[in-house]
């Protein structure tokens, strides 16, 4: 779902109208939101992703990566895996006895937040929903003591779908410790 899908669903359940203009006076409360609920989804999913970076002088820069890394989970290359350990600041990695070229990175990373009405949250579709009702709850709980009801039935349900949600979902059953 794009940001404006996500916004008129979280109108939708909270009774309001879709129109352009009501969409424009929500906009940035509701993206605050489901930025919010991304950030907070994304401490549960651990979502990964790979990427190839440069190795120069034994020294990974993880500042080039397209997102922000939050923990480097793996390296290769030619699919064989390389040991490798952080350097003096969290954005450099280094690799000993390697040399230099294009390596395989696999990271866990921080989504980019949303802003424009065309950008998708970078978590599985499945957990959209879930963004919308942590999007409503917000909403609701800064009202009188009727929509505080409400709000909390939504964020019940929202805590629910992410105690659902594992980091390993989709992934193989077996597991090798590596880079101990």
């Amino acid at each position: 779902m794009t940001l404006k899908e996500l916004l008129t669903g979280a109108l939708l359940q909270l009774d309001r109208g879709t129109d352009a203009q009501t969409l424009e006076s929500w906009r940035d409360k509701l993206t605050r939101y489901l930025n919010d609920a991304m950030i907070d989804l994304t401490s549960e999913l651990q979502p990964r992703r790979s990427d190839t970076l440069t190795l120069t002088s034994g020294v990974l820069d993880l500042k080039k990566l397209p997102r922000s890394v939050v923990k480097v989970i793996a390296l290769s290359r030619a699919g064989t895996r390389l040991p490798f350990y952080y350097g003096a600041g969290t954005e450099l990695l280094r690799v000993p006895a390697v040399s230099d070229g294009e390596l395989l990175v696999t990271y866990r990373y921080m989504p980019t937040a949303l802003k424009v009405d065309t950008d998708v949250p970078e978590l599985p579709e499945w957990c959209h929903g879930a963004m919308i009702g942590y999007a409503v709850g917000r909403e609701r709980a800064s009202g009188d003591a009727s929509s505080i009801a409400s709000a909390r039935a939504c964020f019940e349900l929202y805590n629910a779908a992410k105690r659902m949600m594992r980091a390993h979902r989709g992934e193989l059953d077996a597991y090798a410790i590596e880079n101990r």
